[in-house]
């Protein structure tokens, strides 16, 4: 009996030592601006903002959508300047090319850069809150 009870405690020790272990490596992006993409074909580029050049790139007619979630946190998502929703959020329509995106939580800022959205893509994301 002591045997199984041993064998079941480090079974557990494992299982928790994997799951938390699985946490930490769900957000092995090192992006010193918060935000990484984890799949789709964007670029992000933290820090930055559009031109009155890069909008005009943008098309309605092929939208793409974006799909966030915060890690460790909450935050709401603006894009091009509008509220778009709070995490977790996922098929937002946005349109193709580069879009102004800034993630918050209340006044303070997360994540703030251009992301660059393909035409028709599906783009997800993750945010990093400190």
């Amino acid at each position: 009996m002591r045997i199984r009870k041993i064998g079941v405690g480090v079974i557990a020790a494992v299982a928790i030592g994997l799951w938390t272990g699985a946490a930490a490596a769900d957000f092995a992006c090192g992006d010193e601006s918060g935000l990484c993409v984890e799949s789709g074909d964007a670029t992000w580029a933290g820090g930055t903002h559009t031109t009155s050049k890069d909008r005009k790139k943008r098309s309605s007619k092929t939208p793409g959508s974006i799909s966030m979630t915060i890690d460790g946190g909450r935050g709401s998502l603006f894009v091009n300047g509008r509220y778009a929703g709070t995490a977790p959020l996922d098929g937002i329509s946005v349109p193709s090319g580069p879009n102004d995106i800034q993630v918050r939580d209340g006044s303070t800022v997360l994540a703030d850069g251009v992301l660059t959205v393909p035409a028709g893509g599906d783009v997800a994301f993750v945010v990093r809150h400190d």
